[in-house]
């Protein structure tokens, strides 16, 4: 009888057990781990972003600050390319549309802006882009103040050292303008808004149209 009874427990015992591992192999999860772009297709698919709620909006506009980047590079390029051919500018600067001298003030702008890079890692870098921004656009101010007063001196010399320190603004203000507008839009809508960068460089050209 006691046998009997043990065989009993020890059959109860065991299909206790047998129970216990189904559950336990019921209760395993599969695990998967995911990289680069399918990390962001999965993300887009649980939580896909909505173009135009308030957010979005607000990158788009803050994005237009980076824009005008583009479009002061645009602006100094297109602008200066007419200004050769203008009998005025020529006169006043006593230059020619060949030559050395109209050689040197057309190209003080790239000169401004070789000098400039040693200066750029350090100014989008370390102090951020919006910082970078900043001083490429206070670079570009000073430069413009100093080309607005040569009317009053006459000094073709002050002209040059003028466009010297917009090459400089504008070679630092165009590396900090697409890393920013590259950063602050959604992965999702990234590769759109950063095209629009380039776009408002030609924004730039109907604004001279204008003026």
């Amino acid at each position: 009888m006691a046998d009997i009874t043990e065989k009993h427990v020890d059959s109860h015992v065991a299909e206790h057990d047998d129970n216990d591992r189904s559950l336990d192999k019921n209760n395993v999860v599969a695990t998967k781990v995911l990289i680069g772009d399918e990390t962001f297709n999965q993300a887009m698919l649980k939580e896909p972003p909505n173009p135009r709620n308030l957010i979005a909006i607000q990158l788009y506009l803050i994005s237009m600050v980076g824009f005008c980047c583009s479009t002061s590079n645009g602006f100094d390029s297109s602008l200066f390319g007419n200004l050769l051919s203008q009998d005025k500018f020529k006169e006043f600067f006593s230059v020619s549309n060949v030559g050395i001298g109209a050689g040197i003030v057309s190209s003080m702008t790239q000169i401004g802006g070789v000098a400039a890079l040693p200066f750029i890692g350090p100014a989008i870098d370390t102090f951020g882009r919006k910082v970078g921004m900043f001083i490429g656009a206070t670079i570009i101010i000073m430069g413009v103040i100093i080309q607005g007063t040569v009317i009053n001196t006459n000094n073709s010399g002050q002209f040059m050292g003028g466009r010297f320190f917009m090459g400089m603004g504008v070679s630092i203000i165009a590396s900090a303008g697409p890393c920013y507008v590259v950063e602050i839009s959604h992965p999702a809508y990234r590769g759109i808004v950063t095209g629009f960068y380039n776009v408002f460089w030609y924004v730039s050209i109907n604004v001279i149209i204008f003026i």
